[in-house]
Formats: C-alpha cells, structure tokens, sequence
C-alpha cells in the first residue's frame, strides 16, 4: 500500500485530488501540503512513496520539493501537477513519474495514478522478498516461494524460463533482464540465456565452440559466453 502526499495551494484542486486518490485500493494514507515548506516537513517525517506536486507554490516550488525528496529516497515517485507544460526540462533533474496538466482530466489522472500505485507496490514487495531471500514462482494454481539459495542456474529456453533447483526445475514466461532485478549478489549472468548462483558453481570448461559450468551434485549444465569466459581467465590469471 503507497502512502501519497498531494502538495497543491488551490483548495478546490487540492480536494478533488484527494477524493480521487480515495477511490484508488493501493492507496493507504494521503498527507496534504499547501507550501513547499509544509511538504518537506511530512517528507522528511513520513517517507510518502509517491509525490503529486504542484510545481508553483508559495515559498519553495515543487521542483525544489521533489529534489529534496529524492536526495532522501531516490526510488519516491514524483508527479508533477501543473497549469504549464514549460517546466519539463528544469524538472527532468529529478526524473518525474508524469505529468498531469490542469485542469485535471480525470480519465488520465485516475489511469496514471493506478499505474503508479500499482508500480509502486511491487517495488515494495520485490523488495521484501530479496530481503528474506525469497523468489515467486507460479505452480498450476499456486505461488511458490523459493529460496534464493536453492536456486542453481536460470536459463531461457525459447519463450519460457526455466528455474533449477535440485529438487525441480520450475517454468515460469518472465525474462532474464526482469528477474535479474529479484536476485541477489550471489547471481552473475553468464550469457544472454543463463544467469547462474556463484556458490553453486564446481567448473568452467572450454569445449572448443562451447563454454560450459558445471554444478555441484547436479548433472544440468548452463552457458557461459565467450567473452565472460575471457574474462574470467585474465582475471584469475589462467
């Protein structure tokens, strides 16, 4: 659930803004601001995940507000609500989610806020899950958590991905780049089609026009290219 906090002096906006955000579900609290001033106070107490900013405002405008925000959290989404669309470059510093122009449309403002609400979530949620080493997959009708340590290499096989565990290989249509970002340091991708888990590696082999890693007590064997395989010998000096 996304804590938001809506920066904006007109009142009537401000109040529309807000009954809007209360028919969002990932919408959990809603902090109100008038002043730039006001804003970077609940900034800095309440850590919102998501800014919708005012650019013109009395005291510090919404730029500077934004620049303070993502000075304490870079990951916040920042919003930009305004009258004028000739800020974009002097707020591209602080890579804005969007931008809403006024008078609000209320199709866009519902649509974009859901997005961001619902990008926001799983942000939160990637997270947790890499903290306590954990990694979803889909199972018939079920989600299964595995154990980033029980994973031994992930490869992409066609249009599916293939997860190996000694215990099973799991299937699953997400990508390499997407997964990646779920993973912890133990992971290194070997190969457009292979990232595998460090500690689980026994060898590297050359096999003239292969290069091949083998696994601790697992027969299966993952790619490594040859330029990583290059690597990795001047590295270690072979």
């Amino acid at each position: 659930m996304a804590n938001v906090l809506v920066c904006e002096d007109e009142e009537n906006t401000l109040e529309l803004i807000c009954n809007l955000l209360k028919e969002i579900s990932l919408v959990e609290e809603i902090y109100t601001a008038r002043t730039g001033e006001e804003a970077e106070k609940i900034i800095k107490k309440e850590s919102p995940q998501i800014l919708l900013l005012d650019i013109e405002l009395p005291g510090i405008n919404g730029i500077n507000v934004a620049k303070t925000a993502v000075s304490l959290n870079p990951d916040v989404f920042v919003i930009f609500i305004t009258g004028y669309s000739s800020y974009a470059t002097e707020s591209f510093v602080v890579r804005p989610y969007d931008y809403i122009l006024k008078p609000i449309d209320l199709d866009r403002f519902r649509e974009t806020l859901n997005l961001a609400t619902i990008k926001c979530e799983n942000d939160i949620f990637n997270s947790k899950l890499k903290t306590a080493g954990k990694f979803p997959v889909k199972d018939t009708n079920s989600i299964i958590f595995l154990n980033l340590n029980d994973i031994i290499f992930i490869e992409r096989v066609g249009e599916k991905t293939r997860i190996h565990t000694r215990k099973k290989v799991y299937e699953c249509t997400t990508n390499l780049k997407q997964i990646e970002t779920s993973l912890n340091s133990n992971f290194y991708r070997t190969h457009k089609s292979c990232i595998v888990n460090m500690e689980m590696i026994e060898k590297i082999e050359n096999l003239r026009d292969t290069f091949e890693i083998s696994f601790y007590d697992y027969a299966q064997k993952a790619y490594i290219s040859k330029g990583k395989y290059r690597f990795l010998k001047e590295e270690f000096k072979i």
